[in-house]
């Protein structure tokens, strides 16, 4: 029976992709369990077989990302998704992009958090406050799947201002980070809709 229960063990351990230790330090240092972060492993592994065994590093790209998180080519912040996780900015992904990205959607990412990377999300321009031309461009993107509901730039610019002014607490025109997050912690649908499981 020990000998079996070894031998189930060695046939096990040489099948992973990545050793216990790192993922043990994956599970640390984001919101994911362990499954998760297994099975985000071996999705990509099945994306493209082999190369996280000889790169942990390997980059992947958008489409090959898409094939296991099928959810982000619906977005309509897909571009911007892609831009602020992606840790070298040149539209590809690491396993531990791809781990920060799940873990920023993950139902146990606490809310401060998850707001700070839909802070950078919605900074469509990427500098670092979110301007009356990002809610101008936000309101166009939300309304875009609805066909039938087009807006055009005169109102998407009239709820922009809206929102400022409810908003805005800096009288910069702009909405800092923290402004964000603090507004964000009032609206409980925001957090549903950022969100999906693995």
């Amino acid at each position: 029976m020990g000998n079996l229960s070894t031998r189930f063990t060695n046939f096990f351990s040489t099948n992973h992709i990545l050793d216990e230790e790192t993922i043990a330090t994956y599970v640390e240092l984001t919101y994911l369990n362990k499954n998760e972060v297994r099975r985000v492993i071996n999705l990509l592994d099945n994306v493209n077989p082999g190369k996280l065994r000889q790169n942990p590093h390997h980059r992947f790209t958008i489409e090959e990302i898409e094939t296991i998180l099928p959810q982000l080519r619906c977005s309509p912040f897909r571009d911007s998704i892609y831009r602020v996780f992606s840790s070298k900015k040149d539209g590809r992904l690491s396993l531990e992009d791809v781990l920060d990205l799940c873990s920023a959607f993950s139902e146990y990412c606490p809310d401060n958090v998850r707001a700070t990377w839909a802070f950078y999300v919605f900074d469509l321009n990427g500098d670092g406050e979110i301007s009356s031309n990002d809610l101008i461009e936000t309101v166009q993107r939300l309304m875009w799947p609805h066909q039938n509901e087009c807006i055009d730039t005169a109102e998407a610019e009239h709820v922009a201002r809206i929102i400022l002014q409810e908003m805005v607490f800096n009288r910069q025109g702009s909405i800092s980070c923290e402004e964000f997050i603090r507004f964000s912690s009032r609206i409980s649908e925001f957090w549903s809709s950022f969100r999906f499981k693995i």
